[in-house]
Parts: structure tokens; sequence; C-alpha cells
């Protein structure tokens, strides 16, 4: 009885056709053309031309793959996909619009705005740029409009890959912001809101204490930091906590409802869509005063090794909706990935004057300590998790996370930078004479949101 053959993977593929195998690149390639050709046909909206630019696209895989083995043949099959886009538009960019507006179409599509060739819109992006710090304008120039990679770029500015992401990642919601655009990104400020559950106006005391229990590693199901699991009938319903009052008091500002509800595929990719009621409230001091409800999706799953997000939807404030997918540019930086697996270990050192120090090798997201959290009437048994830029500033952030024994978040706290800008109200630590700050590597970061998860009224 013959023996069932096994399918070979991209990796296997990518050797075999570094080898001079070219019926082995061809069974890579049909793997992924369908994904290709929707890839290319989003970035360029011209039907006409995504043949071309797929030909393209496969003459650059093959005779790249001939002289190296890329770490992950699918990844970086989209990213030539990307970059043969770019060289498009360049080119098309130089042939009818020879002015650096033209360039910055691509931009202004890349951040969601409906109607791109509308010369208004160009203009306001033009005018976002100027708004931005140095080093987050030249890292979304090089990038959006002269087209390099991000390793092209770190390299350029003698700065690691990572402080590039970071600058993208800040430089766009900078541009989004005053573009009034809707931002969705994994990062701590987006929070959300569900007005079924009766969580109290004013956040619960909570108080945390260190517990004796030994630390251990967690395994992280949830698409952080968002509190869902990407599993079938799972549902999360949290609030969060703003505060008001210069940090003397927290109020209610936003509630959610996360459902997963069905099986989905996006882009070839398995997954989950998970339903997501939320609700902004208006309260007194509190950095979002407009109050809204909106309904929106998100798609996500899980691996043995990760959890990744494959979509967001997002909601304009006119009623448009747009997907944001794991092939468009920025999504990587914005969502991405993130290993299950959060190591446990002695992370921070405790320093003489005050705050803590991190040890070398510690990474960008650990767990450090095993503590009682009491929430209102409620008290867990939780492990903390830190998570901080590698390189970070007094105007990064820094998350504080509690996750109990069944590996979900009870509660989730963020520190903003002190010298972080958040407003117009200046620097937050300003803003925030009263909260609570916490001192890593001798930089203050402020407390300035808590979302709780298990939090509900007293009983009468």
């Amino acid at each position: 009885m013959a023996k069932p053959t096994q399918t070979p993977t991209d990796d296997v593929l990518a050797r075999r056709t570094q080898a001079g195998e070219q019926q082995a690149f061809t069974t890579l390639i049909r793997r992924y053309e369908r994904s290709l050709v929707a890839l290319i046909r989003h970035r360029l909206g011209a039907a006409d031309a995504v043949q071309d630019v797929l030909q393209e696209t496969l003459v650059h895989a093959w005779v790249s793959l001939r002289a190296r083995q890329p770490r992950d043949p699918r990844a970086w099959l989209y990213q030539v996909a990307r970059n043969r886009c770019s060289d498009y538009l360049r080119a098309l960019g130089r042939r009818d619009m020879p002015t650096e507006d033209g360039a910055l179409e691509v931009m202004v599509d890349r951040l969601g705005v409906a109607d791109v060739r509308r010369r208004r819109v160009i203009d306001d992006v033009v005018e976002a740029f100027e708004t931005l710090p140095e080093p987050e304008r030249e890292a979304l120039r090089s990038f959006y409009v002269e087209g390099f990679t991000i390793r092209e770029i770190a390299a350029r500015h003698r700065s690691p890959p990572g402080t590039i992401k970071r600058r993208l990642s800040q430089g766009r919601d900078r541009v989004r912001g005053v573009l009034g655009i809707t931002n969705f990104k994994r990062n701590a400020h987006m929070n959300r809101e569900h007005g079924t559950v009766p969580f109290p106006a004013e956040r619960p005391r909570i108080v945390v204490e260190p517990a004796a229990s030994p630390v251990a590693d967690v395994d992280m199901r949830e698409l952080t930091w968002w509190f869902a699991v990407p599993e079938l009938d799972h549902e999360v319903r949290w609030a969060e906590y703003q505060p008001a009052d210069g940090g003397s008091e927290w109020q209610l500002t936003r509630t959610n409802t996360m459902a997963a509800e069905r099986r989905a595929t996006i882009h070839d990719r398995e997954c989950i869509e998970i339903d997501m009621d939320e609700q902004w409230l208006s309260v007194d001091d509190a950095p979002h005063p407009p109050p809204t409800r909106r309904h929106t999706r998100l798609w996500g799953r899980l691996t043995d090794t990760e959890v990744q997000w494959c979509a967001v939807e997002s909601l304009t404030a006119d009623g448009h909706r747009r997907l944001y997918t794991c092939l468009d540019d920025g999504f990587e930086e914005d969502f991405g990935a993130c290993p299950r697996r959060v190591t446990a270990g002695d992370y921070l050192a405790a320093q003489p004057g005050g705050g803590f120090a991190r040890r070398p090798g510690t990474p960008e997201m650990f767990a450090d300590g095993m503590f009682d959290v009491r929430i209102g009437e409620s008290t867990h048994r939780c492990t903390r998790i830190i998570e901080m830029p590698t390189q970070a500033t007094e105007r990064d952030v820094v998350i504080v996370a509690y996750v109990d024994e069944t590996d979900r978040t009870v509660l989730f706290r963020r520190y903003g930078g002190e010298q972080a800008v958040p407003g117009a109200g200046g620097p937050i630590g300003k803003q925030l004479p009263h909260a609570d700050r916490l001192v890593i590597d001798g930089m203050t970061f402020v407390h300035c949101f808590d979302d709780i998860t298990v939090a509900r009224p007293a009983a009468a």
C-alpha cells in the first residue's frame, strides 16, 4: 500500500526553488496567487495593471529565491508584491503628477480617507506631515513616499528597526488625528465600551498587593490588549476608566462587549469573526468627550505559538466602513501577531532611590510576579505582565496587566510617558499631577487608563 504523500511546506518549496527546481516555485506561487492578486488590486485600484505588476512580482521572486532563503516565504512574497506596487505607483506619480502631492496620494489611501484623489485631502496630508516631529516625519516620508523598507530606513538613520516601526506607528496616529480619521490600533489607548453591563460610573476601589506564590509563564490567548479570545462562543465584557480632576478620581468613559460569533476566511487565513459593540461616554475632564455608540468587527486566530490579527473594521464619523487587513501596509506594526508564551523571570531590579531598572536581556513583554488584585468586592490571584519598548523614552507607553489563573486579563493599566503630549493640555505629567507614577530605567510614566473586565457594582 502506497504511503500518502505529504504536502511540502513553504520552507521546503523555497529551498527547492533555490536549488533551481521550477516546479517547486510554481507550487509555491499557486498557493498564494489569489492573495497576491487581491493585494495588488487593492494597492493599485487599477485592474488593467494588476497582471503586469503580478508578473513583475513573480520574476523578482524567482530571481531572489535563487539567491537567498527568506525566513518566512509567505510574508516575503507579500512584501515583494507590495514593493512592486510601490514601484508602479511611484512611476505613475512621476508620469501623471510631477509634484510631491502626487506621491502623497499613496499615503492618503493607506490612512483610510475616502476619495483619495481630491486635492483638498492631499493638501491636508501635506499640512499634517508638517506638524510631525522630525524623526516621525522622516520615517513616514521614507516609508510611504520614497518606498524604502524598514530595514533600509533603519540603516539610513542608524536606528534599530524597532525604533523605526515605533516612529511609523506614532506618525500614523498623529496624521490620523490631524485628519480626524478613526484609528483602530491594538495599543492600549484604543479603549472600548459596551452598554449592556452596568459598570459603575466611578471606578471601584482597586488594591494590588504582592503574593507569595511563584510566578510562571503565561499562555496569552487573548488578542492583546483587546481581551477577546478568537475561539467560537467566547465573550468578554469590559469597561475603561480615565482619570479626572488631575488623577484624583476615575470615571467610566467606555464600555465594550466582544463576542466571537462565526468562522471566517481573510486572505486564505482561517479565522474567527468577533463582533464588537462599544459605547463612548461623555465625561467632564476626560480626553475623549463625544458620546458615541457603534458596532464593528475584527478577525483573529490562534496558532500553537501565536495569537494573530487578520483584519479590523473601522467606522468613520460619517458612517463609512473600512476593512484594514493583514495585507495592508502598517498592519503588521499596528496589529500583527503576538506570541502566546509570555516568559516569567526576575527582570526588574528595585533601585535604592525608588523605581526599577530592567536587567540586561529583558524582553519587551514579560511576567515578573504574582499579586492579589482586589477590584471592588472581588479578589483575584494574578500574574503581573509588563510591556515596554526596548528603547523606551518618556514619550512612550508602558502596559501593566494582571492576568488571573485562567490566563485572562482582569485589570489592564496604561502608563503614559511623563513627557508625552496626548492633546492640547500639555505633557501628561502636568495634566495628571495626582495620578500614580511608575519609574523604570530612570524614566517616569504616569497612570492614565484602567480597563476592568470583572468589575460590577457592589450588591445593594
